[in-house]
């Protein structure tokens, strides 16, 4: 009996803390994403959050299409001057960041204003690259609205002053499971930044 009273008190509050990490985040960065670009103040630099240009059936990945199309509307706005492109390469026939540059390149987007960085294989990892590597201390990031929470808190964090312009997000059919998995996402995003990252920060 005590077991299982156990169990169902870690079970609470593990749900408990997962429901803390995502109102926190949610709350603390909701008023810094933009779905109209005329709202944003701007920065030098965007940055451009990767994934797959094609989904597993090979079709195209709507997440992908409007994040190139969003990327596209703020040089064309004026609101950033070029983009940093950061996303993983796990071989030489999968790589984020070239599948990025070829898409905006469509778009109309010069190759002079797009940085490629391919190590940017977690959003904790471009963010911090973005400071450490590129030595940006302002951005505006690009993504959609679910995954745009999680990426200012992570630039809050890091010291870097973020907005967001909101790429659009596909029907719910669509990103479901996306949600679903950014949910245990920024939980994690709070355990990485409190717990792990201070102690691997060079």
């Amino acid at each position: 009996m005590k077991l299982i009273r156990y169990s169902v008190g870690g079970i609470l509050l593990i749900i408990s803390f997962l429901i803390f990490c995502n109102v926190w985040i949610i709350g603390q960065t909701t008023d810094r994403i933009y779905a109209d670009s005329r709202q944003l103040i701007g920065a030098e630099v965007g940055l451009v959050f990767g994934t797959s240009s094609k989904l597993i059936g090979g079709d195209p990945n709507p997440f992908f299409t409007k994040r190139m199309i969003a990327a596209a509307e703020l040089i064309k706005s004026g609101k950033v001057e070029k983009l940093i492109l950061s996303g993983s390469r796990d071989s030489v026939y999968y790589n984020e960041p070239v599948q990025m540059q070829e898409a905006l390149v469509a778009l109309g987007v010069s190759k002079d204003q797009l940085i490629l960085d391919d190590s940017g294989n977690r959003t904790l990892a471009s963010v911090a690259r973005l400071r450490d590597i590129y030595g940006y201390e302002q951005c505006v990031m690009i993504t959609q609205q679910y995954h745009a929470y999680r990426c200012l808190f992570i630039a809050d964090e890091l010291g870097i002053q973020a907005e967001c312009y909101q790429a659009a997000t596909p029907e719910i059919f669509e990103h479901k499971k996306a949600i679903l998995r950014e949910l245990f996402a920024r939980t994690k995003a709070v355990i990485d930044l409190y717990l792990l990252y201070p102690q691997n920060d060079e």
